[in-house]
């Protein structure tokens, strides 16, 4: 690790623990907006129980316990020294850019803080719990005490993700094999 990467890890640990993580989750599409405290997320992911509120929320928003549970619960590895190159890269900040459009501090509308916030939650979250991370994780080390999370663009991005995946899918199992192998005599 150089001199710089320890700095700035020397400075998360110094004032981490003065950072405390988002408390309140706000859910926005169009018109309709709901909070959940992050504690009830928290509480149906080790229970399995969800609280009245949670309830209600998930009938609101067609989303079934099972399908929940899974979500708040599947952890991604996210290695400190790759996560934060890549995280501090061109490529990175794109990824950041357009992320922040779906999370953000709530009420805030600086983008390079929600950058900074989105970056921050992600390494002290896999910083706290050994190199990875789930969405709990990721809001507790969240350095704001409310998150918002827009319903619409969120579904806007899984969609193009899964018309990516079905394209990757399509050229995969595409005829044109020698193609893809790099065999063509093209």
């Amino acid at each position: 690790m150089n001199l710089k990467h320890s700095f700035i890890l020397f400075l998360i640990l110094l004032f981490s623990p003065s950072v405390k993580g988002a408390e309140n989750l706000f859910l926005y599409k169009g018109t309709f907006s709901r909070a959940i405290e992050i504690s009830d997320l928290y509480k149906f992911k080790k229970t399995k129980i969800p609280s009245n509120k949670l309830k209600s929320l998930m009938k609101i928003t067609n989303q079934k316990d099972n399908e929940l549970h899974k979500i708040l619960s599947s952890k991604i590895e996210v290695p400190l020294k790759g996560s934060s190159k890549l995280m501090n890269s061109k490529i990175g900040e794109v990824f950041l850019n357009r992320l922040s459009k779906i999370i953000y501090t709530n009420k805030i509308s600086n983008k390079k803080l929600n950058i900074k916030a989105i970056r921050s939650g992600i390494l002290l979250g896999s910083y706290n719990n050994n190199q990875e991370i789930d969405l709990i994780d990721f809001f507790k080390a969240y350095p704001n005490k409310n998150i918002a999370i827009d319903l619409n663009a969120l579904s806007k991005t899984l969609k193009k993700v899964e018309s990516l995946k079905e394209l990757i899918i399509f050229y995969s199992n595409s005829p044109f094999k020698k193609l893809k192998d790099g065999r063509s005599s093209i």
